[in-house]
């Protein structure tokens, strides 16, 4: 099989991750893989905040779960921007999370990749596809990864953006959890497709 598509169909989702750092220069690697992803008129978007530091990466996923309880306790005012509340597995979902002591944002992760942009059309997808060619490198390299969508709850919160040093005008457009996995999980069988052929 070609390797691309080996590694496209062996990548998983990793949410356990060994104790174990990331050397700089794979780190380097892989956001070098990322900055090669197509984009809206070449603009390659991308800006990257690399957080390897555990105390930070702790403090960021309780920030969340801050933010989450937040939502959760005037779930009436945001069910107009997040619709999705008003499905009761979910509110149960996000509540476990806000109340867990472990770290089910970050999954304790040795790094923390935050690709930043600023908010024009036609960004987010030129960074999601920067993301997707980070997170096939990694693989290929033997380092697991994870999208981590409960990372825009951080956007709430200015002093955190500050912190960050995510400039005004700009928002996070993907965060990626790496590190080298404890555990991989099975394959899910791929659901038939509908395509349409003209």
């Amino acid at each position: 099989m070609n390797e691309v598509i080996k590694c496209i169909k062996e990548r998983r989702s990793i949410r356990n991750f060994l104790d174990k750092k990331i050397p700089k220069e794979i780190i380097e690697e892989i956001i070098e893989a990322g900055k090669y992803a197509p984009s809206a008129e070449d603009r390659q978007p991308w800006k990257f905040i690399v957080v390897t530091k555990k105390e930070l990466i702790q403090e960021l996923s309780n920030e969340i779960k801050k933010q989450i309880k937040r939502i959760l306790d005037k779930k009436r005012k945001w069910k107009k921007k997040f619709k999705e509340l008003e499905d009761e597995r979910l509110v149960l979902f996000l509540k476990a999370i806000a109340n867990s002591k472990e770290d089910v944002i970050f999954y304790n992760a040795p790094l923390v990749i935050f690709i930043i942009c600023e908010d024009e059309i036609f960004n987010d997808e030129s960074c999601a596809c920067c993301a997707q060619n980070m997170m096939l490198s990694a693989w290929s390299m033997g380092i697991g990864s994870c999208w981590i969508g409960f990372a825009k709850f951080l956007e709430a919160n200015e002093e955190v953006m500050e912190r960050l040093e995510i400039p005004e005008g700009h928002h996070i457009s993907a965060c990626i959890v790496f590190g080298y996995p404890a555990k991989v999980p099975k394959a899910t069988i791929r659901k038939p497709t509908f395509i349409k052929w003209f």
